[in-house]
């Protein structure tokens, strides 16, 4: 994620040097959270290195939503039609079924053909016209069919009668003044849900801690910027806030049957890595070019065509680029394409020498055939030690640093972008327990909520993660054994 403005870089600020309460970023969350909250995700996720790729992403993009409820349903359509597959073979003493232009039977496992669809079994050249549904039978459809062919010693290879083969339509055909016509399939859309999580968290400051500010320019939804200004001791809070809610976009786990100290259900709802596990999950031992190509062709096969909407972003981490470079550079050496020094080597200044140069370049893009791109991202997240502690017994990184997540962001052609940040209304809370100290300075003659010399924040959110279609999307997995 891209650096953000220079306007919004702290700097630190005396205590009360023209700061007023109605100021403080606090405050002005308090107020306007829809417009404030997005803003602060951006300012403390640019200082310190990008440690909400994902989210800060999709609110930069405006790939968010609000909606009224911490659930929501959405339909996938998928193919109209697909192939029937045999249940039983029911001429298993005929070794030549259709011979001398006999009719024989094909048992499906549904009822969806009738009489004058030509059916083949996944290879065109082989074909059947179901001559009459003769119909069900236990768990399946009986039809009666007929080779289509003139040669009369011409029959059916009896394995395409084998249960489990696939049998699909090509058109259907028909005589003159003939009544009868071709069937058509409709798929009933795939009706899919998800929910938020519920994130909450609290810090307590002291008196003695309570004694820096930071300034800020903070822009509001027009792009105008105001001065405002957040406790130097609240920063670490929300750094660690938005890099916990980073945290639950990729790895939270959908849950309602662990109870919280209220007795109360937790009803959290998957991130991306559960919201991927039915998408296009392969596990690696060695990562070469060959293997990411055949490996997004897998996505993409029939679904577009050659030459367009065929780029596509991996989420990875830093030992994940290197492999990636070598993989590249590998396919690359081995070409056989005279490659120049000029691409490889650039003039570098050195006081050492004055023609010094500078020898190497890293892939982070791979071009491959049928227009298929793939573009590198970092995600911090996967080299964070503080979360993966599984160490690869090859490299001594992180497992989790290997990790490739596929993520089609883009609309796909669809009304809205397939990942989607979605937050609740009025789903953002914060509020502070002010005791001898506010966030605005000493208590002087103002309420209390108790006695202590400090106060504490706390805030909380709900937010899930929507990703409109998984098959567009994948992982590839380090798996040693």
């Amino acid at each position: 994620m891209a650096i953000v403005e220079n306007k919004l870089i702290i700097k630190k600020m005396p205590w009360h040097a023209n700061m007023t309460e109605k100021n403080h970023l606090g405050a002005a969350m308090i107020i306007k959270p829809e417009i404030f909250e997005s803003k602060a995700n951006q300012i403390f996720s640019a200082y310190t290195y990008s440690d909400n790729p994902l989210t800060g992403m999709l609110m930069k993009t405006g790939s968010t939503r609000t909606i009224g409820t911490s659930e929501w349903e959405w339909e996938l359509r998928g193919l109209s039609t697909r192939p029937l597959v045999v249940i039983e073979n029911l001429e298993s003493g005929n070794s030549t079924p259709g011979k001398y232009n006999q009719e024989f039977k094909l048992k499906l496992d549904e009822d969806w053909f009738l009489a004058g669809d030509v059916i083949h079994p996944g290879n065109p050249a082989v074909q059947v016209r179901i001559q009459e549904v003769v119909g069900k039978q236990g768990n399946g459809c009986v039809y009666s069919v007929r080779y289509m062919s003139d040669d009369r010693n011409a029959f059916l290879a009896v394995k395409y009668l084998f249960p489990g083969t696939r049998w699909a339509k090509l058109y259907s055909q028909y005589g003159e003044a003939e009544e009868q016509s071709g069937s058509t399939q409709y798929s009933l859309p795939l009706v899919l849900s998800s929910r938020m999580s519920r994130y909450r968290k609290m810090y307590k400051v002291t008196n003695d801690a309570a004694n820096q500010v930071l300034a800020i320019k903070i822009p509001d939804s027009n792009g105008v910027y105001h001065d405002t200004w957040v406790g130097y001791a609240e920063v670490e809070y929300w750094k660690q806030w938005y890099r916990e809610l980073e945290r639950g976009a990729w790895y939270s786990k959908s849950t309602n049957t662990v109870n919280s100290a209220s007795g109360r259900p937790i009803y959290s709802g998957p991130g991306v890595q559960e919201l991927l596990k039915d998408s296009n999950i392969y596990y690696y031992n060695t990562l070469s070019a060959k293997l990411i190509e055949e490996y997004l062709l897998d996505i993409f096969y029939g679904k577009t065509r050659p030459g367009s909407g065929r780029q596509i972003k991996a989420y990875t981490g830093e030992y994940g680029m290197l492999q990636f470079h070598r993989a590249v550079q590998s396919l690359v050496d081995n070409s056989g394409f005279i490659k120049t020094v000029d691409i490889f080597q650039k003039p570098e200044a050195s006081s050492y020498t004055s023609v010094g140069a500078a020898a190497g370049l890293q892939y982070v893009k791979y071009n491959m055939a049928n227009g298929c791109s793939l573009e590198l991202e970092h995600n911090p997240l996967y080299d964070d030690v503080q979360i993966n502690f599984e160490k690869d017994e090859v490299t001594g990184y992180p497992i989790e640093s290997m990790r490739y997540t596929f993520l089609d962001v883009t609309d796909g052609g669809l009304s809205a972008k397939n990942v989607q940040l979605v937050d609740r209304t009025n789903g953002f809370a914060l509020g502070y327990v002010a005791g001898m100290q506010t966030p605005y300075g000493p208590n002087t003659k103002g309420l209390m909520s108790h006695s202590g010399g400090y106060y504490e924040m706390h805030v909380e959110k709900q937010q899930g993660i929507h990703i409109e279609d998984v098959t567009r999307c994948g992982e590839l997995i380090l798996r040693r054994s």
